[in-house]
């Protein structure tokens, strides 16, 4: 769907897809590389890992400090707490790694990187599609979720994103894994902040990063 939703049931759903397809993106942008890793520009790489990994803690923080919070009121989110729990640990040792090369390049192993995220990919990319799944429109409205429920959880979860994470990294990477068709809907902004503030100002911090990204940023 490349409009925004009128019905407040596909708010969240229509969210949470865009969002995490960012991520799949990300994730499939770093195992394509790992295999030939780009050694002369390996600051870059690391970081542009860096910045996939804080973007997915920092969707996850979010969910669990305003969606879930009304969720479990109404339906069972066990299943998804517990999968971020098992992706925080995977995403953990991710930035350990990555940090121990940043400080020290002699200790970065592509193969290694390569494995921790094979391993991990069947629970990552499961949660990523269950999750959508859980809260489609219809399941929303079975558990007897209200309009207004559904619009404030996700205007609290805009508020939340907006308020915490690094702007530097969260946003730009973000901007950088939409696909152009949503870019002027998702998510939403002003023109200025999509158009002017996130590519001339926000992504040049670590303009060398989203090299490795599959979009332009603006």
């Amino acid at each position: 769907m490349t409009a925004v939703p009128t019905d407040p049931y596909e708010l969240l759903h229509w969210n949470m897809v865009l969002a995490h397809q960012t991520y799949e993106e990300g994730y499939g942008a770093i195992l394509s590389l790992l295999d030939h890793p780009p050694q002369k520009d390996l600051k870059n790489f690391l970081g542009y890992c860096e910045a996939w990994a804080h973007s997915l803690l920092h969707h996850h923080n979010t969910e669990e400090a305003t969606v879930f919070l009304v969720l479990h009121t109404k339906m069972d989110i066990s299943h998804e707490k517990e999968q971020h729990e098992v992706i925080h640990e995977f995403l953990d040792e991710f930035l350990r790694t990555i940090k121990e090369a940043q400080n020290d390049a002699s200790r970065f192993d592509a193969a290694k990187l390569k494995d921790l995220m094979l391993s991990s990919k069947d629970t990552l990319f499961s949660h990523l599609r269950e999750e959508v799944t859980h809260i489609e429109a219809s399941n929303m409205r079975d558990a007897g979720l209200t309009e207004d429920e559904c619009k404030h959880m996700v205007a609290e979860m805009e508020k939340h994103a907006k308020g915490h994470g690094d702007p530097f990294l969260v946003v730009p990477f973000m901007r950088c894994h939409t696909p152009p068709e949503y870019k002027d809907i998702w998510p939403p902004m002003p023109w200025v902040l999509r158009k002017v503030v996130v590519p001339f100002l926000l992504a040049k911090k670590y303009s060398g990063y989203w090299k490795y990204a599959p979009y332009a940023m603006s």
